[in-house]
């Protein structure tokens, strides 16, 4: 995969995070600090998080890339067979269970690689379709989140469970929006192996190094078929821009 394009995003919004903080350093001191966590920390963190759902994508498009070209007898694969076959892979994964069917075809079997994809996927999703922007129960549990606060243990609740037949209902834990919450980007940054203090424009780029390496690595155990060989005109009238 290209990360040449992603790691250049990845550097203007870091210019963009230290131009605001020498903003906020001529700013007063009571201001200082609700600036960078209502205002400014969330902007960054959102940039990066519309990073990560680019890059999900672009995972998608290569390991539909991939399976087009998948070699069955080792023959060459015509451009057109080539689009006809990515047609083909496009709509198998619309079916049930296609990402799983296309991980086995691809021998896609170690844990670590489909879990960094897998939380793409979920954190993904939490940004596209939760209205309040909020981490899906499937992403907390990938990143060992508590969904539910915990309980807490009393003699009168002890007397009272043991007199009652239905358990108390566990109260929903309640997380920040994804561009705010400290605690998701905590669990984020201890997923891809960087310490709790991390901020997202490293977790972003570990993200991206991550992907790389799965997708390199699958490439080159993979077996695909070489592309037929032919003349091409390169006379720019026999092409559409």
């Amino acid at each position: 995969m290209e990360t040449q394009v992603l790691k250049q995003m990845i550097d203007v919004i870091r210019i963009e995070e230290q131009r605001r903080a020498k903003r906020r350093a001529d700013m007063h001191p009571d201001v200082t600090h609700d600036q960078w966590l209502f205002t400014d920390a969330p902007f960054v963190n959102e940039l990066c998080l519309m990073l990560l759902v680019t890059l999900r994508h672009q995972v998608e498009r290569e390991l539909v890339l991939l399976a087009a070209r998948l070699a069955d007898d080792g023959s060459e694969i015509s451009v057109e067979q080539y689009h006809k076959n990515v047609h083909k892979e496009r709509e198998l994964l619309k079916e049930r269970d296609g990402w799983k069917r296309i991980f086995i075809r691809l021998d896609v079997q170690s844990c670590k690689e489909t879990k960094v994809l897998e939380a793409l996927r979920l954190l993904s999703n939490s940004y596209k379709h939760d209205p309040f922007v909020k981490p899906d129960l499937k992403l907390l549990k990938l990143l060992n989140l508590p969904s539910d606060w915990p309980k807490k243990k009393t003699a009168m609740s002890d007397a009272t469970s043991i007199g009652s037949q239905s358990p108390k209902t566990p109260k929903k834990k309640s997380y920040a929006p994804l561009p705010e919450s400290s605690s998701l980007q905590d669990a984020l940054a201890v997923f891809v192996g960087l310490g709790r203090d991390a901020d997202y424009c490293d977790i972003t780029e570990q993200f991206v190094e991550s992907v790389n390496e799965f997708l390199e690595g699958l490439k080159n155990r993979t077996k695909v078929r070489p592309f037929e060989r032919r003349l091409v005109s390169l006379n720019p009238q026999d092409f559409e821009y």
